[in-house]
């Protein structure tokens, strides 16, 4: 189901102005000065003979036929040139479509994050690419706290806001190599390449203090409080397959979150 994101990018698209009917359209007004400029013409050689003289009649036609001769060329050149206009502007058009559907096919269109998608297609590159060149690759998996209680208190409404204020955090404290995404419902995941252990824990604290402290929605006189809990797993100390990578991340988020639930321990990380 299109989401409202998407359906709005949809509805641009289709709005915009297509090249072949404006290449149409200059055609036709073309054509159309054609036929008046022949038929301008062929009126006055038929008309111009009763008040004209021999040499003036023959200028005339003289006249007329250089007339259609420029004119003719002149649909020549416009015809060229509007022929290559209109084919790079229907290149660009097609390229700038191109892109937008595959913005639409790889981004959560709510957190403006990558998808589920996109991202287990790029962890399985990076998985790849962390074993051959040796380098270390972390994962985060992270899940909103208490997000069934904001939707129950608040309203779907403000849990989607919720979740739209996390992927913008998550967004600024990232790095421009790292890949964020939604994995589903209430939970993202950050894939960051060339990153040991300790630099993606330290980047889980980061991203967990950054979201406690961008809770900053007030519907009527309530504040929304923010968290998220974060597991961690890394590559090849914890596994060398991107599946298991997910899974001991997952492993470790459901630790946080069960420790939290029974009191024994705040920690948001792990």
């Amino acid at each position: 189901m299109a989401t409202a994101g998407h359906r709005r990018a949809i509805e641009d698209i289709e709005s915009r102005p297509d090249p072949r009917r404006q290449r149409r359209l200059t055609e036709r007004l073309v054509k159309v000065v054609g036929v008046l400029l022949v038929a301008a013409i062929c009126a006055s050689i038929v008309g111009a003979p009763g008040f004209m003289s021999r040499t003036e009649y023959q200028s005339l036609q003289v006249f007329g036929v250089l007339l259609f001769a420029a004119y003719s060329l002149f649909v020549t050149a416009h015809s060229r040139s509007t022929h290559v206009d209109l084919e790079r502007a229907y290149s660009a058009h097609l390229e700038e479509l191109s892109q937008r559907l595959r913005t639409m096919a790889y981004r959560d269109s709510l957190t403006g994050l990558y998808n589920h998608r996109y991202f287990y297609e790029q962890l399985a590159h990076e998985v790849e690419r962390s074993i051959r060149y040796g380098q270390p690759l972390a994962v985060l998996l992270m899940d909103m706290n208490n997000f069934k209680e904001i939707n129950d208190t608040f309203g779907h409404i403000v849990g989607d806001k919720c979740l739209s204020l996390v992927g913008q955090v998550i967004s600024r404290q990232i790095r421009g190599s790292d890949v964020g995404a939604r994995y589903g419902g209430d939970e993202f995941v950050v894939i960051l390449p060339n990153t040991g252990i300790d630099e993606a824990l330290a980047t889980a604290e980061k991203l967990s203090e950054a979201v406690a402290s961008a809770a900053a929605l007030h519907p009527g006189e309530e504040a929304v409080k923010l968290g998220i809990s974060v597991g961690v797993a890394s590559c090849p100390d914890d596994s060398r397959s991107a599946g298991e990578l997910l899974h001991v991340a997952d492993q470790r988020l459901y630790d946080v979150k069960a420790s939290r639930k029974i009191g024994r321990g705040r920690a948001d990380v792990a």
